[in-house]
């Protein structure tokens, strides 16, 4: 389960950061490919780490949002 801290910073929290991703995604035209995804994501928010994005990828992945296919990256159900 994913919980946040009483005293995190819910900006840095994982459901916001995914949130994130999902959104630069949704605002492109087509397929990204997936270190293209990253440096938009990582120059639009300077405040993230490429491991937060790692992170927030991985979730979105595991609940079925995110597919990968060819280092091409595209949502499933959002």
């Amino acid at each position: 389960m994913i919980n946040a801290h009483i005293e995190m910073d819910l900006n840095e929290h994982i459901a916001v950061v995914a949130a994130k991703v999902l959104e630069l995604i949704l605002i492109s035209d087509g397929d990204l490919i997936f270190e293209t995804l990253l440096k938009q994501f990582l120059k639009k928010y300077e405040r993230y780490t490429p491991d937060q994005f790692m992170e927030a990828s991985v979730l979105l992945f595991a609940i079925g949002s995110l597919e990968v296919k060819d280092f091409k990256v595209k949502l499933s159900h959002v």
